[in-house]
């Protein structure tokens, strides 16, 4: 009995300077950087088996990709069961119960700067954190061919934060973002900029898809963006000089791109070397996913 007086006593007397450390008498206590660093990497996933976050190979099979929520209960649980390998007495578990939300807070806005501090980057300020997290998993040989795979996502046009991106092998990669996204691109190396026209499958003609030039004054097609003509854009068809396959009939490309332009578009209606090699650039590959579409809700799930 004497034993359980003494653990009764010591309780109330930690409890006691706990919430006297709530209502100010005390600083909050500050974690050490590198037990927030290590829990914030943690809660990011760093370290967890692939197995636990697909628990069969037929989840994610070759050539597909996962959407995913994150539970941050789910989240809140892991640094409790992290932090429970050091309590050791009673006196570690009441301050555990005492400032675990605190602690959680902290982990939180270490979240949001853990990546710029891996990549030795000055971290951001923290104005928001403890918000929504979701994320990706991608499995493709793309992943292992495209060394240099950028992923953007995007939520009502604003480009969200990235807070982790790695590859989990070869061929798999893992990025999770704060809050949740409308949109996620996937976009190839920028090094992949080149002259290029895009060939029709089975048929030995290729398109040109055309670019404003920044008029006419009035009401301008942008310089540089793709033009449209209601729902499909507009193409100029190509062809290959006579008995040489493979190799481009310019002069017969440049008349097709001419006619094939809006009235307007080009400046005295004549299409400069300039504004040739614009129509012909082909910047890197990019294949959005609008995450509202019917066909990305089979590929949210939540973890």
């Amino acid at each position: 009995m004497k034993s359980w007086g003494n653990r009764d006593a010591i309780i109330t007397d930690v409890t006691r300077k706990l919430l006297a450390a709530r209502e100010g008498n005390y600083p909050f206590p500050d974690l050490p950087d590198n037990l927030t660093n290590w829990l914030a990497q943690l809660t990011l996933l760093y370290g967890v088996p692939v197995e636990y976050m697909v628990a069969d190979n037929r989840m994610l099979p070759l050539e597909s990709m996962r959407f995913f929520y994150i539970d941050r209960n789910w989240l809140d649980r892991l640094v409790d069961g992290a932090l429970s390998v050091g309590v050791l007495s009673s006196r570690e578990q009441v301050f555990n119960e005492t400032f675990y939300e605190d602690i959680y807070a902290q982990i939180d806005v270490r979240q949001m700067q853990l990546r710029a501090n891996l990549r030795n980057e000055t971290p951001p300020a923290v104005t928001a954190a403890g918000g929504g997290m979701t994320g990706v998993i991608f499995r493709s040989v793309v992943v292992s061919g495209w060394p240099g795979l950028e992923i953007e996502a995007y939520k009502d046009k604003v480009l969200l934060k990235i807070l982790r991106m790695d590859r989990l092998s070869d061929n798999t990669m893992l990025c999770i973002w704060e809050d949740l996204p409308d949109t996620v691109n996937f976009i190839e190396p920028s090094e992949g900029l080149h002259f290029g026209v895009i060939m029709d499958p089975g048929a030995d003609t290729f398109k040109v898809y055309l670019r404003g030039l920044g008029y006419p004054d009035n009401n301008p097609y942008p310089a540089g963006e793709q033009i449209f003509n209601g729902p499909d854009p507009v193409a100029a068809s190509g062809g290959f000089r006579s008995g040489v396959k493979g190799v481009i009939d310019i002069a017969g490309l440049k008349s097709n791109i001419t006619r094939a332009m809006p009235a307007g578009a080009l400046p005295d209606g004549k299409l400069s070397p300039g504004a040739m090699a614009i129509q012909m650039v082909r910047g890197a590959g990019k294949q959005p996913y609008d995450m509202n579409s019917p066909a990305c809700e089979g590929s949210i799930s939540q973890s």
